[in-house]
């Protein structure tokens, strides 16, 4: 081809792409990208969508309801001594950390850092709850460094085992889930172990690289509450003192206290000075027993942070115990940390410090929110038969006497020692052996309470049931001779029959709307009739496992989103064993949201906490007898609700002194719930009115 045509070939291919070009670009619906001309294109590819249906924006409101926010909800802060290999009451294994982590992240938590709790920063995914992970006394299985075999320089790497490396594992390993932790030091962080004592400022080091948090735990670990003014902040200031040694511009931001000896005053644990030492801490944070509110909570004390002891309890893990108590409960995050999200009921309780944008909605039929455990919290009731609530006078009687006294609350026969039930109940046992009786419209009355704000509580009475025991005798507690125990009035606790009729009672009550249900004589038979009870040989189970199993048994059935509570002798709290009856507080407890001890003085024997006459020491009876309670359920997180006698029983006659006492020693232990017993449904205004 000559060349000037070859030329020509070559401009007339180019001018055609042109036109291709402007073909394109004028095109309805289509963009020719080149350059710069992206963006305009990418805009008029938009522009073409926009008759399209986009989707509607979700308001922050509906945003919140859709994933069940709570941000007034309680985060668990959890604390750990020694992870060792051997479980123990202080220490946890490797291998069940490892699963305490699993079981976190699981159930949908979120490790974050003490202090961005403190400072009410928690940032975490929509739907997600927030868990804080603490160590006290900085030892070795705390952070342990192994020396590298065959290398002559001193090169070290990170024990697996240790709670530093299976954090770090694990949060690499799980997405989203993070490894933040607080370390509280004392002189010798993670030294005791031969190798260990020479590297605790590299690895305080390592972790605030790794981003951990180092506390101050004092410098020799003394209980503060037998120091003077100037001890005390000798011990604070020479530990942050000590960890600058290695970290020389680091300032521990929270203080853990030691065995929770609290000095006087309390603020030096916040702020202080030693010498040229200053310190001062954004939060503190006590030993144990329950839950934290949330930092938007009104409640809310950054000085006064309670926490979760993780421990091997009776065989099950405290932390799953205490996962399922708080689950109906827990802090829900809306993902979004400029806006705080909580149910519209829940408002009461934010606190007027809130500086953040709050944002309200509807939450239906939820039983664990704040409002409500609030009243649970704070019920004060008495005992009302079926009987006497029968008489429509009485029953209005009953209400005027509630709401004219510090009473709110009333504890109501369902099926009483009698083994009869005071409504026309449904459960098929109950109709099969004749036990309902339609004596009470509960139903009715049960909704009244509710528009009055009064809180309701079944009782059931569990093992003492002689309509039960003689309509099936297979049930019936007899002695090993076939004679019936107690007058064939026992029911056998053992009998699985005999716990699922109970509980579908309970069922039943929680459907009515009873606000919490109550079991009574959940127990075997007492005094004499311990030694001569026969239960069959087929379950061979201890006392105490099958009245524990009972409670296990019903929140699997009933489920945690309702309350569970229990009347138990009030004389267990001073025993040593379970006296025959299979009631032990510490057990029991797990799986209860309030336990009602029946304290009563007249209860206890001669020389009892040391008095020659209890019934006569009202005050001293129910103070002492609440404390061996409280130190026995601490760790499980049940909450005290203690009968008080409201009836007399020897010397002196019951009146508004021997109560108000009773009351007093209750609230002097910072319990505001409690239930009056007088069996005749007998109360005097003048006896129970502040």
């Amino acid at each position: 081809m000559p060349k000037k045509k070859w030329l020509y070939g070559i401009l007339g291919l180019l001018v055609l792409a042109l036109l291709v070009v402007v073909i394109y670009r004028g095109a309805p619906g289509l963009s020719f990208a080149v350059g710069q001309d992206n963006q305009v294109n990418q805009e008029e590819k938009n522009t073409g969508e926009s008759d399209k249906e986009k989707e509607p924006e979700i308001s922050p409101a509906e945003q919140a309801k859709l994933t069940g926010a709570n941000e007034l909800g309680y985060v668990p802060i959890l604390v750990y001594h020694r992870i060792g290999e051997e479980e123990g009451r202080w220490t946890r294994t490797p291998e069940n950390f490892r699963k305490d982590l699993e079981e976190l992240y699981s159930k949908g938590y979120t490790l974050v850092s003490l202090t961005s709790y403190l400072k009410g920063n928690i940032d975490i995914p929509a739907g997600k709850s927030p868990a804080i992970i603490t160590f006290d006394d900085s030892t070795p299985g705390h952070f342990r460094l192994l020396k590298e075999k065959d290398t002559e320089e001193d090169k070290y790497k990170v024990d697996p085992d240790c709670a530093a490396g299976i954090l770090k594992e694990f949060g690499e390993k799980h997405e989203g889930f993070g490894h933040t932790a607080t370390f509280y030091v004392n002189a010798n962080p993670f030294s005791g172990e031969e190798g260990q004592e020479g590297l605790w400022k590299k690895k305080l080091k390592m972790l605030q690289d790794w981003g951990f948090e180092i506390g101050n735990h004092t410098y020799h670990h003394e209980n503060m509450g037998d120091l003077t003014p100037e001890e005390v902040q000798s011990q604070i200031a020479k530990l942050q003192d000590h960890i600058q040694q290695a970290l020389p511009a680091y300032k521990p931001e929270t203080l853990a206290i030691v065995q929770d000896g609290v000095p006087e005053p309390y603020n030096l644990l916040v702020e202080g000075k030693y010498k040229e030492t200053e310190y001062k801490h954004l939060g503190v944070v006590k030993w144990a027993w329950r839950d934290a509110y949330s930092p938007y909570h009104k409640d809310f004390d950054p000085y006064h942070i309670q926490r979760i002891q993780v421990f091997q309890d009776h065989g099950e893990s405290s932390l799953v115990n205490w996962l399922n108590r708080i689950e109906h409960r827990r802090y829900v995050s809306d993902g979004n940390t400029k806006i705080v999200s909580i149910p519209e009921s829940s408002q009461q309780f934010l606190s007027e410090e809130m500086a953040k944008e709050v944002v309200t909605y509807t939450m239906e039929n939820a039983a664990r929110t704040l409002e409500k455990e609030e009243q649970a919290n704070n019920a004060r009731g008495m005992h009302v038969t079926y009987s006497y609530a029968s008489s429509q006078q009485r029953w209005k009687e009953l209400i005027s006497l509630v709401e004219n006294t510090q009473l709110n609350a009333i504890q109501l026969d369902v099926k009483d020692e009698s083994g009869y039930i005071g409504y026309d109940s449904s459960v098929h046992l109950a109709q099969e052996i004749g036990a309902a009786k339609d004596y009470m419209p509960v139903k009715e009355m049960l909704q009244d309470l509710r528009d009055r704000g009064i809180y309701s509580v079944a009782r059931i009475v569990v093992s003492r049931d002689p309509v039960l025991a003689k309509k099936k005798p297979e049930y019936m507690v007899k002695n090993k001779g076939g004679a019936p125990i107690g007058g064939g009035v026992w029911v056998n606790p053992r009998k699985q029959d005999v716990v699922d009729y109970n509980l579908n009672l309970a069922q039943e009550a929680f459907e009515m709307g009873f606000n919490e249900v109550q079991f009574d004589y959940i127990r075997f038979p007492e005094g004499s009739d311990v030694h001569t009870a026969h239960y069959g040989t087929e379950d061979k189970r201890h006392r105490v496992e099958v009245i524990t199993d009972f409670f296990k048994y019903a929140r699997e059935k009933i489920g945690w989103e309702k309350r569970i509570s229990a009347a138990i002798f009030g004389f267990m709290g001073y025993a040593q064993d379970d006296q025959g009856i299979g009631q032990r507080p510490e057990r029991l407890g797990t799986y209860l949201d309030y336990m009602s001890p029946m304290v009563y003085p007249s209860h206890f024997g001669r020389g009892n906490y040391g008095y020659s006459n209890p019934n006569a020491n009202p005050y001293g009876i129910v103070d002492k007898s609440l404390s061996d309670f409280e130190e026995l359920l601490h760790p499980t997180g049940c909450k005290l609700r203690p009968w008080l006698q409201a009836f007399t029983m020897g010397s002196p006659q019951y009146g508004r002194e021997e109560i108000q006492d009773q009351i007093n020693a209750a609230q002097n232990h910072d319990i505001n719930t409690w239930l009056l017993w007088n069996p005749g449904v007998n109360y005097d205004k003048s006896e129970i009115t502040p």
